[in-house]
């Protein structure tokens, strides 16, 4: 066999047109490997979903050897869909970076699944996959890209990245390995595209080193300072703040208490010696001379900071001259719980600093024209695919690609399960494969779908009206009072004529059964149907409508 002739087939499952979940397939013939596997934050509109993962049924039916899923960080839109999706891959060994895999671990064992995971460094062989890695800054340390070398062709696979020459763990980027990837051919390359419309470089995390300084130092009561769980290199700065204005520390929030024990271990923060104290010792010691480090800097209900916020904190409580410090930006969507989160701590007259009212609080990990214009130029690749943005970014980032005089039809913009083949140094889109949103709602995955979601739209938008009519099985005649319920739709108390109303029109829809007589289904949805249209006629509201027939 000419295994020359065998094309590179590349499919992202996830992380194109949108910016997280992000899972790609490399296929070459009938293996293949996973680069991450993440999750996804629902849209407003996806009410009671609490995370979006991607669609792994190609992966299912494929009928292929998986040989692995490679994670390149630590960030939950790259490992935090393992729990949901290993357990549909049975025995399948999980590998990445040392601190991705301490913290994907944990989540991982919390579900009870015992898949491998294995921390790798230097060079993996998987099959007919080659995988080197190749040492990138972001704003979580230990991160890689990899160059997947097949006898098709190499890609190289540049997830989230900056360049950070100064980062605070002084691990700068692997530039030499970058440019010697470069010289030696690279046919595709994968880019990060987030932060495409901004001109320049993206700043160093030390550049946030003096402000942090400075809020501690200037704080006359307790610091809160929270953040992605997955800072540790903005955790790793308020403690050596905390530790040199003379402030003990504690952390709450279980997010954030696992990844600082997970990076601890692992070398990648330094704890100074009896600076931790536990959650009930916080009130004990005079303000001043206390930091406490929370989990929910995006305003999730229910997380640590937004039970601070609300008093709701058994053991911790925010007074006068406390100053809660936020150093993250918003991920899209959650907007609104932040501003409620700001609002809440306003009114409570609590001290905030956040980006909004200081520049040198938050700086992306994601690089701007400068970086992804010196990738480009270190790499040199034949073809190239942006990631990890939308589709705004995706075609300006294409429109830079230009700049850099590439040929823009060898710059394409995907949609997820849009396959990319390379063959012969030649790359061309593959056949589409189909892909849905799946939803994680509580314990249920992929149990909640667009028709769900659909209800619980119609529900929040005009509520729900319930006709529940007692019938006899043999002959669908009533035999007693029609209750009708509304929830949402009118207050039912003051609307007693429109509901007597409505239980006559289900009365007068009922009075001619013939030929159906004792066909529920048809009873049901002719009982339905009837209502949504006196709902509407009567109001110019659309309820969501239910008919119970009870056997009498």
């Amino acid at each position: 066999m000419d295994f020359k002739k065998i094309p590179l087939k590349i499919i992202p499952l996830g992380g194109v047109g949108d910016v997280t979940k992000n899972m790609y397939v490399y296929e070459y013939g009938n293996d293949q490997i996973v680069i991450d596997c993440g999750m996804g934050f629902p849209k407003d509109d996806a009410l009671g979903v609490d995370a979006v993962i991607p669609d792994i049924s190609y992966l299912e039916h494929s009928n292929k050897k998986l040989h692995g899923i490679v994670l390149t960080h630590a960030h939950q839109d790259h490992v935090g869909g393992l729990p949901y999706i290993l357990p549909r891959l049975k025995g399948i060994e999980v590998y990445g970076s040392k601190l991705a895999i301490a913290i994907a671990e944990i989540k991982v064992r919390e579900f009870g699944i015992t898949n491998k995971m294995t921390p790798v460094e230097g060079v993996l062989n998987l099959g007919p996959f080659h995988l080197e890695f190749i040492h990138i800054t972001h704003s979580v340390p230990n991160c890689f890209h990899v160059l997947i070398k097949t006898p098709a062709g190499t890609v190289y696979h540049g997830a989230d990245f900056k360049f950070d020459l100064t980062p605070i763990d002084n691990l700068p980027p692997d530039m030499g390995a970058m440019a010697v990837a470069g010289n030696n051919g690279v046919d595709l390359m994968l880019t990060d595209c987030l932060r495409v419309e901004k001109n320049g470089f993206c700043p160093s995390e030390r550049s946030l080193l003096t402000a942090i300084d400075s809020e501690v130092r200037s704080t006359e009561g307790k610091m809160i300072f929270t953040t992605m769980s997955s800072s540790i290199s903005r955790i790793q700065m308020a403690i050596d703040a905390s530790a040199k204005y003379h402030r003990r520390v504690a952390i709450i929030g279980r997010s954030v208490e696992q990844n600082v024990e997970a990076a601890a271990k692992n070398g990648f923060i330094k704890i100074p010696k009896g600076i931790f104290i536990k959650s009930q010792q916080v009130s004990t010691l005079p303000a001043h001379q206390v930091t406490v480090i929370v989990s929910g800097s995006q305003g999730q209900v229910g997380s640590a900071m937004h039970r601070l916020a609300n008093d709701e904190h058994t053991q911790i409580k925010l007074k006068k001259g406390d100053k809660v410090l936020i150093s993250s930006d918003a991920i899209p969507g959650n907007e609104g719980d932040i501003f409620d989160l700001l609002d809440t701590l306003y009114k409570r007259g609590i001290q905030v600093t956040y980006s909004g009212t200081s520049e040198n609080l938050h700086v992306s990990g994601h690089g701007y024209r400068g970086d992804l214009t010196l990738l480009a130029r270190l790499i040199k690749p034949k073809n190239i695919i942006p990631i990890g943005g939308n589709l705004r970014h995706m075609m300006i980032y294409k429109d830079l690609a230009k700049e850099m005089n590439f040929d823009p039809e060898k710059v394409f913009v995907l949609s997820d399960g849009q396959s990319i083949v390379l063959e012969g140094g030649i790359v061309k889109q593959g056949p589409k494969i189909e892909t849905r949103n799946v939803y994680v709602d509580g314990l249920g995955i992929g149990d909640v779908g667009t028709v769900v979601l659909r209800d619980r739209q119609v529900m929040s938008a005009d509520g729900i009206l319930l006709a529940i009519v007692p019938m006899r099985r043999d002959n669908s005649q009533v035999t007693g009072d029609i209750e009708i319920i509304s929830r949402g739709f009118v207050y039912q108390k003051e609307s007693q004529e429109l509901i007597n109303d409505a239980r006559k029109h289900v009365y007068a829809c009922l009075k001619d059964l013939k030929g159906q007589a004792t066909d529920w289904g048809f009873i049901r949805k002719k009982i339905e149907g009837q209502l949504e249209k006196f709902a509407f006629d009567h109001t110019q509201r659309r309820p969501l409508v239910i008919a119970i027939l009870l056997e009498v």
